[in-house]
């Protein structure tokens, strides 16, 4: 939730900022590139980004081993399993956020403000909110998400909710007869890898689309400052 929070105020003012800054007609009137401009302002800010989401990366394996390291049976980080879930969830969702705001803060360069809360809020909605309402009604005995969500949702709150009871379903089966036996199946079930074939795919045609919305945007830029105004 919170990286998702902080994108928005990262990207949105990548070139709009050139506005603010009264150096537009500047940049304009050299022979720089359309397209090198708009992405050279967009990938500083996406490079800014992904380095956020990479330290995020650090510190859940930092905190694993430190945990394996620290306390009794606590299994080492499956760094394979974490590297893939980093990737479908949060990677994907970073380059997701950071296109969208960039693209709505070059389009509405005065507006940014706006456009960073409306983002912010958004998220906050999708992470948090809804997330509390399905997590009360999944006590429920019959209750499912459907699988629309579960696959599309960006904010990977849907897929959390959608497999708890998998997890749970899993762990109340576990056959044991002793400790160890009990600690090993916990294990066995903890470190398995989520199933990947319904929104892993879809988490980075997100992506991709919000790519190509940056690239639509380096076409149909405009250099005069009327435009942007």
């Amino acid at each position: 939730m919170l990286l998702g929070m902080l994108l928005p105020f990262v990207n949105a003012d990548g070139a709009a900022r050139d506005l603010h800054r009264r150096t537009h007609e500047l940049l304009m009137a050299t022979a720089l590139p359309t397209w090198a401009y708009v992405w050279g302002r967009y990938l500083s800010g996406l490079l800014l980004s992904l380095g956020l989401s990479l330290l995020m990366l650090v510190a859940l394996l930092g905190m694993g081993w430190l945990l394996h390291l620290t306390v009794t049976d606590y299994p080492v980080p499956e760094i394979g399993n974490l590297m893939v879930i980093w990737i479908g969830m949060i990677a994907s969702a970073t380059v997701l956020v950071s296109s969208l705001s960039f693209a709505l803060g070059t389009l509405l360069p005065r507006l940014t403000t706006l456009v960073k809360i409306v983002i912010l809020m958004a998220w906050f909605v999708g992470s948090e909110i809804i997330s509390i309402v399905l997590g009360n009604a999944s006590h429920a005995a019959n209750f499912s998400l459907p699988a629309w969500y579960i696959n599309w949702d960006p904010t990977s709150e849907g897929i959390a909710l959608g497999l708890f009871n998998k997890y749970m379903t899993d762990f109340s089966n576990l056959a044991a007869t002793s400790t160890a036996q009990t600690q090993h199946g916990l294990l066995t079930v903890e470190n398995t890898l989520i199933d990947l074939g319904g929104w892993f795919a879809p988490h980075l045609l997100l992506a991709g689309l919000s790519l190509v919305l940056v690239l639509i945007l380096a076409l149909a830029f405009k250099r005069s400052r009327n435009t942007l105004s």
